[in-house]
């Protein structure tokens, strides 16, 4: 297909299938003359993912870049935690300066559930820095059902890997890794307020400052 048809297949506009390619996160069409290119439908699919990430994986040009560095190279190494959308971080150096009783909390829950987290790694200092600032905010009974919330995410990361072994080829596996990785977080979330819309019959309560209205 010509250029023009992958843009009515795929609903991307021409100028950005042509900024997509210059960027480096779509392979250039198979040329047939000085200014004429032909386009498959594997031009269609990663047009797809593209989107995909960016839409609704929140991922910059520069992160789907590295994504699709990585689909093209599946014996090449790369790092999940990298396929993440751009936000609030916390770095490793984040549990030196967060509640000690905090830091010793979610080491005592690692050891329970028998991960292999590193403690001083990306993952244990988020977790750490979102249960001081529940605790800030008065929130401390989402940290008191640490334990289910972590029985439900063991329950997601089980079946992640059970999706992971059952596709067919390294290729596959690898853009598995990559929806997965990406949409995986924003797919819960969604499921979660599904499910706490459902359970949400009572009114919510009315704010402080609405009181004497």
């Amino acid at each position: 297909m010509r250029i023009a048809e992958l843009s009515r297949t795929s609903g991307v506009s021409i100028a950005t299938i042509k900024y997509y390619i210059r960027e480096g996160l779509l392979p250039s069409g198979l040329l047939t003359n000085s200014n004429q290119a032909r386009y498959t439908e594997d031009h269609v699919h990663r047009l797809r993912l593209i989107r995909a990430l960016m839409d609704l994986g929140g991922l910059t040009i520069s992160k789907i870049r590295s994504v699709v560095t990585a689909l093209e190279d599946p014996d090449g190494r790369a790092d999940p935690r990298t396929w993440t959308a751009d936000g609030p971080f916390a770095g490793p150096l984040a549990p030196l300066t967060a509640d000690p009783q905090t830091v010793a909390t979610v080491r005592s829950l690692i050891e329970r559930q028998g991960w292999n987290a590193p403690v001083d790694g990306p993952e244990f200092a988020m977790v750490v820095e979102l249960l001081d600032t529940l605790c800030e905010l008065g929130q401390e009974r989402f940290a008191d059902r640490l334990d289910d919330y972590a029985e439900a995410a063991e329950r997601a990361a089980a079946i992640d890997e059970e999706v992971l072994g059952s596709c067919d080829g390294s290729r596959s596996r690898a853009e598995s890794l990559v929806v997965g990785t990406v949409l995986g977080d924003s797919l819960l979330s969604a499921l979660r307020r599904l499910a706490r819309a459902e359970r949400s019959t009572a009114p919510m309560p009315a704010f402080a400052g609405e009181a004497g209205s």
